[in-house]
């Protein structure tokens, strides 16, 4: 194994990634693991069971079947478009002929990546321009739509309406409610806030980014104000349809007794995160929960631990933006409904009382 980088230049002659865009490739090549063989070295074994999918990018395998026919497998066989017998066990051997690179990447990843281009793909038309492409790749690549059922995908990108817009635009501003999710199709804008009587510039956003989510699922105020910093056009989610499709999917609840046998279960550390204010969780502590207030959370996510699950707790609207947050930056989370009981708990109290 190495720790060098996957050239996402020579995956291009495979599917998937040969129907995806420039950016979404950026964003998966962290994710791809670079492996090197030496002549006659065993990468898998018929019968091994493997969450990876290998692509041969250099070099040759010697493939042995159940009837112990060899099959000789070359980098450049006209037959070495897909992940080289992509199943949950294997059902060959693969041994190494001469020196041999490969790609790896997670099966589930994979597949995610197989539905998703195939999902845009049938809502592009033949005189799309590269711009139709990017921005739903740009969406696609991210960590939030890898929690989208496929089969919501279609419908979730029919919704979107498309809007030009001008140098100089605002298209949202702080203070106001919220409507609408945006995704910049093409342009930039810039983020600003109020402090005190000037205004703050917090970021800059350009082609593939979205925002205007978080009043959508809090039901509070935008917090910050978007101005267009070139023309161009953004495309919009009705509230509506971003609950239904997007924000259901991605927010998940958990009961208390859930979370007591997620507990017990679980391979993984649990971190229960409280995204109230300081004061607020002094004066109601959750027991064992650490408090990242809601406004520091984007700012604190990138120094929490991938490997473990995330239950957010606190008021129900503050505790599922953090969960959003969350999952939006990659990590397994949940909203702790508390002091509900799961349905089955329910079922036998309404039994129990019963005449």
């Amino acid at each position: 194994m190495s720790s060098v980088l996957a050239d996402m230049s020579r995956l291009e002659n495979f599917i998937p990634f040969d129907c995806l865009g420039e950016s979404h490739l950026q964003e998966i090549q962290g994710q791809i693991d670079v492996i090197t063989l030496g002549p006659g070295r065993l990468l898998f074994k018929r019968g091994q069971k493997t969450d990876k999918a290998f692509f041969l990018v250099e070099g040759a395998l010697d493939l042995t079947d159940a009837s112990f026919q060899v099959r000789h497998f070359t980098a450049d066989d006209d037959e070495n478009y897909l992940a080289l017998d992509n199943y949950p066990e294997h059902t060959i051997n693969a041994i190494s002929a001469e020196a041999t690179t490969l790609y790896a990447i997670d099966r589930n990843k994979l597949d995610l990546l197989m539905t998703w281009t195939q999902a845009a793909e049938s809502l592009l038309d033949e005189g799309d321009d590269e711009s139709e492409r990017d921005w739903m790749d740009a969406l696609l690549s991210s960590e939030l739509f890898a929690a989208v059922p496929p089969a919501m995908l279609h419908s979730l990108f029919m919704k979107f309406e498309e809007r030009e817009v001008q140098l100089g635009e605002t298209i949202l501003t702080e203070g106001e409610d919220g409507d609408t999710f945006f995704v910049i199709k093409q342009g930039k804008a810039m983020v600003t806030r109020s402090k005190g009587a000037k205004q703050e510039t917090l970021a800059a956003l350009s082609a593939g980014r979205f925002f205007g989510e978080d009043a959508l699922i809090s039901d509070s105020p935008r917090n910050a104000t978007i101005t267009m910093t070139s023309d161009g056009v953004v495309m919009c989610l009705g509230k509506q349809d971003f609950q239904a499709i997007l924000q259901d999917s991605v927010i998940r609840h958990l009961s208390e007794d859930e979370l007591d046998t997620m507990v017990l279960e679980a391979d993984t550390a649990c971190v229960l995160v409280d995204v109230r204010l300081p004061m607020e969780f002094r004066h109601d502590r959750t027991p064992g929960a650490r408090n990242i207030p809601l406004s520091e959370l984007r700012r604190e996510v990138q120094n929490l631990e991938k490997d473990f699950f995330y239950v957010v707790c606190g008021d129900s609207r503050r505790s599922e933006l953090g969960a959003y947050i969350l999952s939006e930056a990659g990590l397994n989370a949940y909203v702790l409904d508390r002091g509900k009981s799961t349905d089955a708990d329910n079922a036998d109290n309404v039994a129990e009382q019963a005449p």
